[in-house]
């Protein structure tokens, strides 16, 4: 009832933020453009900040298997089921960042790179066109949030697959470690290649093309990590708390924590 409820709030809030803001309201030309400008930034801060937040679970969930962690199994299904968020909250977002970068010059405020005419004069966003531009910034953000679905999906099906087929022998255990250990791999090497790298340069620093740092990705990284890591700990400490998750401890805590 609580989360119909606040979707509701949230469905309502962006309705008054787009007939407040998104339709430009009144004024001159330069105050209808900032309106606008501002309803799209927000969507774009909020669609990216809480997909990024929900999908360090699933690294979560990734990072442990490959290091082949075991106290992280009496909560699993916390961080699980913070990643299946990934699936709407990266639909949202990628309707959001494509309707940006399609959005023709009225969204050009926002990414100036996708003003063609702009690229032309301006020496800086000429050399970078090569990747600031629409084309590859579709491919990659689609390829980014769909390999994210689909990789997340199997890790969580497999972590399901032992409630319904509990593992017979040794051997089918060993089996079954180590295609656990193959799918968080891929998740892990896709992860750091957008999450780590591409995608915070894509969405967000290029806002500001004329402006560029190597360890933005990383503080993107870490902000999304310490956020995603805060997000488990509230719903493990508010289970508890309601009687569920018998097997997690204080020590688990502790460790929760240290991350």
């Amino acid at each position: 009832t609580w989360s119909l409820g606040l979707m509701g709030v949230g469905v309502l809030a962006i309705l008054i933020g787009y007939f407040v803001y998104g339709t430009g309201g009144h004024g001159t030309a330069e105050e209808i453009m900032h309106h606008k400008t501002r309803f799209w930034a927000s969507l774009l801060h909020n669609s990216v900040f809480f997909l990024l937040v929900a999908n360090a679970s699933m690294f979560f969930i990734c990072a442990t298997t490959l290091a082949w962690g075991g106290w992280q199994m009496s909560f699993r299904r916390v961080p699980e089921a913070i990643s299946a968020a990934v699936i709407p909250l990266g639909i949202i977002a990628l309707l959001v960042l494509l309707a940006i970068a399609f959005g023709g010059p009225e969204m050009s405020h926002i990414y100036h790179w996708t003003d063609t005419a702009a690229v032309q004069k301006d020496s800086i966003l000429n050399g970078k066109k090569g990747f600031l531009n629409v084309n590859f910034f579709t491919i990659w953000t689609i390829l980014a949030i769909g390999l994210w679905i689909v990789l997340g999906y199997k890790m969580r099906q497999l972590s399901r697959s032992l409630d319904e087929n509990p593992l017979p022998d040794t051997e089918s255990g060993s089996k079954y470690i180590w295609k656990n250990t193959v799918w968080a791999a891929l998740f892990i090497v896709w992860f750091s290649l957008t999450v780590m790298s591409t995608v915070p340069w894509l969405w967000l620093m290029s806002i500001d093309a004329h402006w560029f740092s190597t360890m933005y990705s990383w503080y993107t990284f870490a902000s999304s990590w310490v956020a995603g890591i805060a997000l488990i700990a509230l719903f493990v400490v508010y289970l508890k708390n309601k009687g569920y998750l018998e097997y997690t401890n204080e020590e688990h805590l502790h460790d929760i924590g240290k991350f």
